[in-house]
């Protein structure tokens, strides 16, 4: 079976490492000068050189005959290394060996003298996967470990690490390897395979691979099993699915001038072929942010043809730098991970990306109008105040935004305009909206689904007394309203849907004849007081006459 390219052609000196030359300078020098740490964090994204500086961090320590701190790839040892079949070399996979006992096996062997190399060298990848215990058997051992141990943490995500584990390595941060760099690999490694493929091809596979060297060779290989030699960008985009820059700038250039009509009929059309959303989600994104650049002269986006590149110029040249702004964020904010086949996500990002600028535009114009005098004559009119709401309701608000807090008579006027329209209908006709509001109320019970089961309900003397033919119902819903918090949200939902405050009051269907007793306790001040600070009233005696 022959070997996958990203395992065939991995570095074997630290200089053939890609986009990392500040890492591989440094342990050069640390190899040449004896200058070895003890223990090494190589964190950063997938697919670019971790695990490969560490085997080659391991060769070049025990390299017999070492030149310029690299290993020079013919001694037994570097042989060993490179074939798997070192001792000394250990390389553990943290998601699976993760717990605190594969953790104390490490710290006991970790004593045994190496069998024939200088170190011994634990590589332990997916560092982050450790449990906290593992994590602090680990410790006493990573901090004073044998002279002859070397330890190689990698992980793609260094803010899982306790920061004392960090605080005892050597840190490198490993970046993405840049556009220029993974084409050059990439027509490096066709020239060595005997392949060929046009610039256009490696650069949309550089492009798509997000920065990753491994998943960028992957692609490759995967695109010439498919499509053979000589291989095209076609070829590159029918095998992921990639709608092409093209779409994606067409679909661009609607979102930039509020083209609503024309970017739901693209979508739609996009979606009628079976291409794939993600890859027009991200590359409206893309595109987005390279007009975004050229706008701002903050340099020219990489990867697009002359053609591309002068159109998006010609955009960036017409488009308001605020309405391009929030159309990036609008899209940047798109989640097509959940549904990537649904065109929903893009059609309301598009949507809300063209109309969101018109509605932000509003109160800035109507905010400084040529009223704002008005304000003066206020002052001596304060204490007539019932005359201040109907007099000025509006241009109050619109002059002297800044005193609003400070009037109390202007708290008010937010909340009575929602008032207003209720008074159209009875309580009962507006008990669904009651319902609808109560759904997520409930420590343990949903009120919403429990108050669909009642189906006699009647409102007097400023209660809600509800009727329902279970009696499990009953005490659930009476359970939620002991909660003291639960029954202050209940009561403010009633005073604010149905105009009014109302207590809400629960009874079985067999209960009736004795409700009318307990509501005329209710009517007693102290018997209000009391359930209002959580109280029930469990019998009522009639008195003596």
């Amino acid at each position: 079976m022959s070997e996958v390219l990203y395992r065939k052609w991995r570095p074997r000196r630290l200089d053939e490492l890609v986009g990392q030359e500040a890492v591989s300078q440094t342990l050069r020098h640390a190899v040449s000068l004896n200058r070895l740490a003890h223990a090494y964090l190589f964190c950063g994204p997938r697919g670019t050189g971790k695990t490969s500086t560490a085997r080659i961090l391991a060769m070049a320590a025990n390299c017999r005959a070492p030149q310029d701190g690299e290993p020079d790839n013919t001694c037994g040892i570097c042989v060993s290394i490179r074939q798997g079949r070192a001792l000394d070399l250990i390389e553990i996979d943290a998601a699976s060996n993760r717990g605190i006992d594969d953790i104390r096996d490490l710290s006991e062997k970790v004593r045994f003298t190496p069998s024939e190399a200088s170190y011994k060298v634990y590589i332990i990848d997916e560092a982050h996967m450790l449990t906290a215990p593992a994590f602090n058997a680990l410790l006493k051992t990573l901090e004073e470990p044998p002279a002859h141990v070397i330890f190689v943490l990698a992980t793609t995500e260094v803010h899982r690490l306790p920061l004392t584990i960090i605080s005892r390595c050597q840190r490198f941060d490993f970046r993405r390897i840049p556009q220029g760099l993974m084409e050059a690999k990439l027509a490096q490694l066709c020239r060595d395979e005997d392949m060929d493929a046009s610039p256009e091809a490696l650069a949309l596979i550089a492009r798509s691979s997000g920065g990753s060297l491994r998943d960028a060779e992957n692609l490759l290989e995967q695109a010439v099993v498919s499509y053979g030699s000589p291989m095209t960008e076609a070829h590159v985009r029918d095998m992921m699915g990639l709608t092409g820059d093209e779409v994606a700038l067409q679909l661009a250039e609607r979102v930039v001038e509020a083209n609503i009509g024309g970017g739901l009929a693209l979508i739609g059309e996009v979606t009628g072929q079976g291409s794939d959303l993600g890859s027009l989600h991200r590359g409206v994104v893309d595109m987005l942010r390279g007009i975004l650049l050229l706008k701002t002269g903050g340099g020219t986006p990489e990867g697009y043809s002359d053609e591309a590149t002068a159109r998006m110029r010609e955009l960036a040249g017409s488009a308001a730098l605020d309405r391009l702004v929030h159309a990036l964020k609008t899209f940047s904010d798109v989640d097509m991970r959940r549904d990537s086949y649904s065109p929903l996500p893009l059609e309301l990002a598009l949507l809300e990306s063209a109309a969101a600028p018109k509605a932000q535009a509003m109160p800035a114009e109507s905010a400084p109008p040529p009223r704002a005098p008005a304000p003066a004559p206020a002052a001596p009119r304060r204490p007539p105040r019932p005359a201040v709401p109907e007099s000025y309701p509006g241009s109050h608000r619109q002059t002297r935004p800044p005193e609003r807090p400070r009037q109390p008579s202007e708290p008010a006027s937010p909340v009575e305009p929602p008032p207003q329209p209720r008074p159209s209908g009875g309580p009962d006709d507006r008990w669904d909206q009651v319902v609808r509001a109560l759904r997520l109320t409930g420590s343990r019970f949903k009120l919403g689904a429990l108050l669909k089961g009642c189906k006699e309900r009647e409102f007097a003397d400023g209660v809600v007394t509800l009727r329902f033919p279970y009696v499990s119902h009953v005490e659930r819903v009476k359970e939620e309203l002991d909660n003291p918090v639960t029954r202050r949200e209940v009561e403010q939902t009633l005073e604010k849907i149905l105009g009014s405050p109302y207590r809400m009051d629960v009874l079985a269907a067999a209960d009736v004849g004795n409700h009318k007793q307990v509501r005329a306790a209710d009517r007693s001040p102290m018997v209000r007081a009391a359930r209002s600070k959580g109280a029930q009233v469990v019998d009522e005696r009639e008195e003596e006459s």
